[in-house]
């Protein structure tokens, strides 16, 4: 972090193996700098690292805000969109929030071309990296999944799955975006180890993928459906961002789903409930 003078203050993040820098102005400029350690523990950059792409902020405590409250992260799916005005809000708390989602937008966008990307949240178990994929639409209860069941084993990500060719991921283990109060589209960003989430100490392979469907009017046990590939294929790239960058998209997911023997379509009523499945998919096969 430095001030030359007046200008912006600088940091930086890495986000899904993306240096993101980020340059705050403003009168309060500082409140924000001095959270970002602590919000952003398990993606800090290295302190020579140079950034791939920026995030722009702006705080004085009586901004416009600036992008969207909730769900999937604005542009994610589309085309590189080059986002030069500031994030701005007139609470700190707020900004905080809508920075997250640029950050997290800005490296989905420098990612395009490079690797799968899901909409998804992701556990793995510490002791053999064996990961679990959870795809689900923003705002759907992902996070609730990773703060639920994530004690214990690896916070992977609870927002984009960067899945390689090979199966393994590159973790993206976020601050935690934790809703004020129920049906709120404004959240708290948190980090993760206030939720007592550990991040990965090393690599990270795709052993099971889900997509999920909450439903409050569910009873008894979760539902589990295991698609085939076409039908995966096409339920996936709904969850998908730059999809079509990709060289031979379809087949790319296709090659994953064929690899993890299918993808299981999961309705639950509660996150807890997912317990027991989650342990079977982290389980190394005998």
């Amino acid at each position: 972090m430095t001030d030359d003078r007046g200008a912006a203050l600088r940091t930086a993040v890495s986000a899904m193996g993306v240096v993101v820098g980020i340059e705050v102005t403003g009168a309060r400029a500082g409140e924000v700098l001095a959270r970002l350690p602590e919000l952003w523990e398990h993606c800090r950059a290295a302190h020579d690292a140079v950034p791939e792409t920026h995030v722009p902020v702006h705080f004085d405590g009586r901004g416009d805000t600036t992008g969207a409250a909730d769900g999937d992260p604005p542009g994610a799916r589309g085309p590189v969109r080059h986002r030069a005005e500031p994030v701005a809000a007139a609470e700190l708390e707020d900004l905080l929030q809508l920075l997250t989602q640029r950050v997290t937008v800005a490296a989905i966008d420098a990612l395009a071309g490079r690797h799968l990307m899901l909409h998804a949240a992701c556990l793995a178990d510490p002791g053999s990296g064996r990961a679990a994929v959870f795809v689900a639409p923003g705002g759907t209860g992902k996070t609730t999944l990773v703060r639920t069941l994530g004690p214990g084993r690896w916070y992977v990500t609870d927002e984009t799955a960067v899945i390689r060719a090979d199966g393994s991921i590159e973790p993206y283990p976020k601050p935690l975006s934790v809703r004020r109060a129920p049906g709120s589209l404004f959240k708290d960003e948190t980090a993760p180890s206030a939720a007592g989430l550990q991040a990965p100490t090393g690599p990270v392979r795709a052993a099971a993928l889900a997509v999920l469907r909450r439903d409050d009017a569910h009873v008894g046990g979760p539902a589990v459906t295991t698609l085939g590939t076409l039908d995966a294929v096409v339920e996936l790239t709904h969850h998908a961002s730059h999809l079509p960058s990709l060289d031979r998209p379809l087949q790319r997911v296709a090659a994953l789903v064929e690899s993890l023997g299918g993808v299981h379509l999961v309705t639950y009523r509660e996150s807890a409930d997912l317990a027991e499945l989650v342990d079977g998919w982290l389980a190394v096969p005998r």
